[in-house]
């Protein structure tokens, strides 16, 4: 009788993927943080442990008319806005011995000892993916209330002194999305107005909205932006030189328009601890993850930013 028992190895070597995450963990961690939408055009500010202060330079300008003598006008200020950091962890285990009774157990090493867990790279990017997203959120949502700062959301509101409110705003639809937008756009201080990083935030919702108001008005030649940015939810506000950003950070009608640079993201990212790491715990027997990170958020001129109010 003709023999067909075959026998397949998948002994696959996983210890490749233990030095993967040791070696990148940080560059990782920095994806999540820094690379995520908010953070990625915003100012980043980095090497804040608890509370820092934004350093502020500001001036008047008197130019008078040319005579003997010297007369002293004008005036040029440092100011300071703190901006402080929640310190937030990831700790999560995997058991590889729960694999055994499952189709992933063919990617386990043979015996008894299994110091790793298959697809380390993958769960690496996931985890970069998931703490991106809460991140974003944390950006926006975040209040003194359940944290330890106040998201965008929060800053840009009339609850900040100096923010320029937009009176008898509505919810955009996708039939007044370019109408509410030019509301703020009317709003948004001369100092600024010239400036090639002003944005104007909405959620994911409303920017889809935007987009259908924008085809239907025939604007097809804004869609595409520098770089074919439209698949990162970016586009140009017809007749401006504004971009309208699509985020998932903001869950409200809320729209906020201002400079992106003096919107400044609180990081730490220069400790050694702010990694994600994959590691083998031989004491508990089992493949820990681990991340440790800092966030938080501030505005240096709430003077120059504009809201719907809603």
């Amino acid at each position: 009788m003709e023999n067909n028992l075959k026998k397949h190895n998948f002994s696959f070597d996983l210890s490749a993927l233990n030095t993967y995450t040791d070696e990148v963990g940080g560059m990782l961690l920095a994806e999540a943080i820094v690379k995520g939408k908010t953070a990625d055009l915003c100012m980043v500010q980095s090497g804040v442990k608890g509370t820092q202060a934004i350093n502020i330079l500001s001036s008047t300008l008197n130019v008078q008319d040319g005579a003997c003598g010297w007369n002293s006008s004008g005036s040029t200020t440092f100011t300071q806005r703190d901006i402080t950091v929640c310190d937030k962890k990831v700790n999560e285990s995997l058991c590889p011995r729960d694999l055994n009774s499952y189709w992933a157990s063919a990617f386990l090493n043979a015996g008894s000892y299994n110091e790793s867990v298959p697809f380390e790279e993958a769960i690496a990017q996931l985890k970069v993916q998931q703490i991106q997203k809460y991140v974003e959120e944390q950006l926006w949502r975040s209040t003194t209330g359940t944290s330890c700062f106040n998201g965008f959301a929060t800053l840009i509101s009339t609850g900040t002194t100096g923010v320029v409110p937009v009176v008898g705003a509505s919810g955009i639809t996708s039939s007044n999305a370019l109408a509410e937008v030019d509301k703020l756009v009317e709003l948004i201080p001369n100092e600024v107005a010239d400036r090639d990083d002003i944005i104007i935030w909405m959620s994911m919702a409303n920017y889809r909205k935007y987009l259908i108001n924008l085809r239907t008005s025939n604007y097809y030649q804004d869609f595409i932006v520098e770089g074919d940015q439209m698949t990162e939810y970016v586009t140009m506000h017809p007749g401006t030189n504004f971009r309208v950003v699509g985020t998932h950070g903001i869950n409200t009608d809320g729209v906020y328009m201002g400079p992106a640079e003096f919107m400044v993201v609180g990081v730490d990212l220069m400790s050694d601890e702010e990694r994600l790491d994959i590691f083998y715990s031989k004491d508990n027997d089992e493949v820990r993850v681990r991340s440790n990170f800092k966030i938080g958020a501030q505005i240096a001129f709430p003077e120059y930013f504009v809201t719907n109010n809603l």
